[in-house]
């Protein structure tokens, strides 16, 4: 073929081919950004052109399927929430996982439940007209799948962290506030994905409900505030206190339990933040375990040769049991001390980053001085003294923690709140009047099957 080309425009074939090269090689960060930004473009239209279609297919209210942590475990507020709503047999309870373990737990246990993916996670995310979850419906489940239902987004801690639509390094942020308005259009109808067809948020104050539209994009007349389910195991002895590890319930229990850094991104070697074998050492002397219990994002190690530290984070161990059993907690950023505070129990605040977690990680609803009853150590040694002032009981924070309650929890949600809770949802959201029992105890025939 190249034969019927003269030598000149074989040259000119040449050159033309160097020169494509050259530009493909000088060109790679923006080629390669082309094709990233086709590929989240086509993705996000599949996504949301499932979510729009997915309005059409029938739902049930007799069904209510629940998740939580982002799909990976049966805990949180909704397990609470499904404890209580299994008693009720005219609605059809299931979970939905993103874990094929998780799946087989809730399973052994004698749940139904099924993966995400498999045919019936797929049908059963079109069919039921409730969900309840403890994070978005995006993280617990197959979020185009809901376009047509119903969600309760129970949230997963009642906290200083602005998240969603509140923060500013989120797409959600940034399509609300993008000034071009054909992209903003565009952008809203992915947005809108992140919420069901009707959304609903159980909140626990006013101060929080001030603030959880913004976060959720929820109207204020969908919020429930209620409190969170979770923390009724607080005020009273159950099954899971029966099951829980003899070995915390008899000690003198020091928790730290850290909140995630961008993710886990950020996050320090807990090594180079503590001085482990000093802190082993306060604890032999003053008879405490020390457990560490990071998020389900952070990772790292502890050594296992310390006698009176162990590391709890891939134990299976319920946080909010954790915390019942804690005498000392040792947090920074995360919501786990509001709920903590129901306790009233020293809680030290271990915030050596806080500036670099302000600006690279959250931004906060609140001033953190404002909202931390307790000594706030920057440093190791802080950190030392505060504890060494928590085992000898002086505790000068007790009305301190009691005006941050308020903010967080109202008097009527500083109580168990779960019975409360689900009553509401079955009454003014699934309106069950209007559910025969015998079609519901028909449905509950069906073989649990993968």
């Amino acid at each position: 073929m190249l034969e019927d080309f003269t030598l000149t425009e074989k040259l000119a074939i040449a050159q033309t081919a160097l020169l494509i090269l050259i530009f493909l090689s000088l060109n790679k960060g923006l080629i390669k950004n082309s094709f990233k930004k086709g590929k989240v473009f086509l993705k996000r239209l599949i996504v949301v052109s499932i979510y729009y279609a997915s309005r059409f297919f029938p739902r049930s209210k007799k069904i209510i399927v629940f998740g939580a942590e982002n799909g990976k475990a049966l805990r949180g507020n909704p397990k609470y929430l499904f404890y209580e709503a299994i008693k009720e047999d005219r609605v059809r309870c299931m979970w939905i996982f993103k874990s094929k373990k998780a799946v087989n737990e809730a399973r052994l246990l004698g749940y139904e439940s099924y993966y995400f993916r498999s045919p019936k996670g797929i049908y059963y995310q079109l069919r039921a007209k409730l969900f309840i979850h403890s994070h978005s419906i995006h993280d617990d489940f197959n979020r185009s799948l809901l376009g047509g239902a119903i969600s309760v987004c129970t949230w997963h801690g009642v906290g200083l962290k602005k998240v969603f639509g509140a923060n500013k390094k989120t797409f959600t942020y940034k399509t609300i506030h993008e000034k071009n308005r054909i992209k903003r259009f565009f952008n809203m109808f992915v947005v809108r994905t992140q919420n069901a067809k009707e959304s609903y948020v159980i909140s626990t104050s006013d101060e929080v409900s001030s603030y959880y539209p913004e976060t959720f994009l929820v109207k204020k007349e969908n919020l429930i505030q209620m409190g969170q389910a979770r923390n009724d195991i607080f005020f009273k002895q159950t099954e899971e206190d029966e099951k829980f590890p003899e070995y915390i319930k008899k000690n003198k229990i020091i928790t730290y339990m850290p909140t995630h850094r961008n993710f886990g991104k950020l996050d320090d070697n807990i090594n180079t933040v503590m001085d482990l074998r000093a802190l082993d050492a306060f604890c032999e002397e003053n008879g405490y375990l020390f457990l560490v219990k990071r998020h389900m994002y952070s990772s790292g190690r502890v050594p296992k040769t310390l006698k009176n530290i162990i590391d709890v984070s891939n134990d299976n161990l319920d946080p909010q049991m954790l915390l019942k059993y804690t005498d000392i907690l040792i947090t920074d950023y995360s919501s786990c001390y509001t709920d903590y505070l129901l306790l009233d129990r020293p809680v030290i605040f271990y915030c050596y980053d806080l500036q670099k977690y302000l600006t690279k990680s959250n931004e906060m609803y609140f001033e953190y001085e404002d909202v931390t009853p307790g000594p706030k150590a920057k440093d190791f040694d802080a950190l030392m003294q505060a504890l060494y002032d928590a085992v000898n009981h002086q505790d000068g924070y007790r009305q301190e923690r009691k005006r941050v309650l308020d903010i967080f929890y109202s008097e009527e949600n500083q109580a168990p709140v779960t019975e409360k809770q689900m009553k509401y949802i079955f009454e003014h959201i699934l309106k069950l009047d209007n559910v025969k029992k015998q079609d519901v105890k028909k449905d509950n025939k069906q073989q649990i099957t993968a």
